[in-house]
């Protein structure tokens, strides 16, 4: 019987044609030549690095994946593919390749709504099912991030190319006329999922991502972690403090082994990590959809001051969340967020911003902020380093200075000047301290409040640098010096 006539009596195969032959030929030509290499033993590195050179905005999106502490650590910058494949290895390096064509080709197809839901349920859960198998002890956690990210490709390809039939299936599902899945099958003559295990066989994914929809995953797998990380993800749309969310993240806790007040930071911090990396991909529709656990939800307009007061209990007891995460030897993502969230939310400031020097120590860039503007801050968080002029901010990294000035304070003669800091981030109170890790300045915490309100207390300084110093044991513990 020819492929043909096998697709025209079922329905699974004629999808898997009309997405091979029509709506996504282009990602299939990559994926079998990315596959050919990978199946061959002699083929030499090169000739990976050589199809995603093809393309230069996958290579400049695979070299970005690449220079992210989520793949690299604190290691040494990557500047080429070739380099890129011996640093991460060739698995990771063809892995990375494949989920940013495949997110192209959604991209390139029109994103409907259901999609960019999808795509940002699996960034999200891929991050949780990474830290689990991190914690588990897996051998490649990367290999379980790009499943969990993959592990519903079916879904996307569907959703994204659907048209007339997707939109009945879109008004069934919504009207909830009995399981989905069900519906899937009456509608379609197949599951979604199965359409995901045949793109995954099609296209040589990783064994893991087909391995994840199968029937009969057993919780304490590889496939359960990516199960278990994406019911979380789909439980917090309901919000995070919903009943299904909580309940997600006490599942999640015990599959970590943890109490839920252990856990809670490191969810957090997972939600902000995958809206980052979505952003990598260029997926910002999806980066915008994943629900921040942060309460301090700010959309980016001008607002006025908060006026938070300093809470000593509330700044002891994230202290002492950060200091159980770093003995149990969590992400330093997961205590970098907690060590802004403790800066912005228990020292009585209005506005906070967790900065990091770039490698090559030419930059000094917000990672994340929390407070009033919080988008606007990101944006104007950013100084040139390398060849500025002296001034306060060079002064910091360079020597580890303080900057502790009220709103107002004009330098006197000799002093290092303001105008860099004060032209980006306004005239207020601003305190900044140095967060230091293998004997150099590695980043910043800044907190500030507005002209309106009363100076910091005397005692905000020390509290600020205590969060610094515990940023700084966590960079340490995640990799080598720079």
């Amino acid at each position: 019987m020819s492929a043909s006539s096998v697709a025209a009596t079922d329905p699974l195969s004629a999808w898997i044609e009309r997405l091979r032959n029509q709506d996504m030929p282009i990602f299939s030509a990559t994926l079998a030549a990315i596959g050919e290499v990978a199946g061959d033993e002699a083929s030499p590195a090169s000739a990976l690095g050589r199809i995603i050179l093809r393309d230069a905005g996958m290579t400049a999106r695979v070299l970005r994946m690449a220079n992210s502490v989520f793949f690299r650590g604190e290691s040494h910058r990557v500047s080429t593919i070739s380099r890129a494949i011996v640093v991460l290895g060739f698995d990771t390096v063809r892995n990375i390749a494949v989920s940013v064509a495949l997110i192209d080709a959604f991209l390139a197809g029109g994103v409907r709504e259901r999609v960019a839901a999808e795509m940002a349920r699996c960034f999200h859960a891929a991050v949780h099912a990474r830290h689990a198998a991190q914690a588990r002890g897996d051998t490649s956690p990367e290999e379980v991030f790009i499943a969990t990210l993959l592990s519903h490709i079916g879904e996307m390809a569907f959703w994204c190319f659907s048209g007339d039939v997707g939109l009945r299936l879109d008004r069934a599902l919504r009207e909830q006329r009995g399981a989905p899945e069900q519906i899937e099958m009456d509608m379609l003559g197949f599951r979604l999922r199965s359409l995901t295990q045949r793109l995954a066989r099609e296209w040589t994914l990783p064994s893991l991502v087909a391995s994840a929809r199968g029937d009969g995953v057993r919780p304490d797998s590889r496939e359960g972690l990516i199960v278990a990380g994406y019911r979380l993800a789909e439980a917090a749309e309901g919000g995070w403090d919903s009943e299904r969310a909580r309940s997600a993240v006490r599942d999640y806790a015990k599959l970590l082994k943890l109490g839920v007040n252990e856990v809670a930071p490191v969810v957090a911090a997972h939600a902000k990590e995958a809206a980052r990396i979505a952003g990598f991909y260029g997926c910002e529709d999806a980066a915008q959809r994943i629900p921040q656990a942060s309460r301090a939800v700010d959309a980016g307009a001008d607002a006025p001051a908060g006026d938070a007061e300093p809470d000593p209990l509330a700044e002891l007891d994230v202290a002492r969340r950060i200091v159980s995460l770093i003995a149990l030897q969590a992400a330093s993502t997961a205590v970098l967020d907690l060590a802004l969230e403790g800066a912005g939310r228990t020292l009585g400031a209005d506005r906070a911003v967790l900065a990091l020097v770039t490698a090559n120590r030419a930059q000094l860039s917000a990672r994340a902020t929390e407070g009033l503007g919080a988008q606007q801050l990101m944006r104007h968080f950013n100084f040139l380093l390398a060849g500025a002029p002296r001034d306060a901010l060079t002064e910091l990294v360079d020597h580890a200075r303080i900057i502790d000035v009220a709103a107002g304070f004009v330098p006197a003669p000799g002093l290092p000047s303001l105008t860099r800091l004060r032209a980006a981030l306004g005239d207020r109170h601003q305190m900044l301290v140095p967060v230091e890790a293998h004997g150099q300045v590695v980043g910043v915490l800044y907190i500030d409040r507005a002209p309106s309100r009363p100076v910091f207390p005397e005692n905000t300084q020390e509290g600020l640098l205590h969060f610094a110093r515990l940023a700084g044991l966590a960079l340490e513990q995640s990799g080598p010096r720079r």
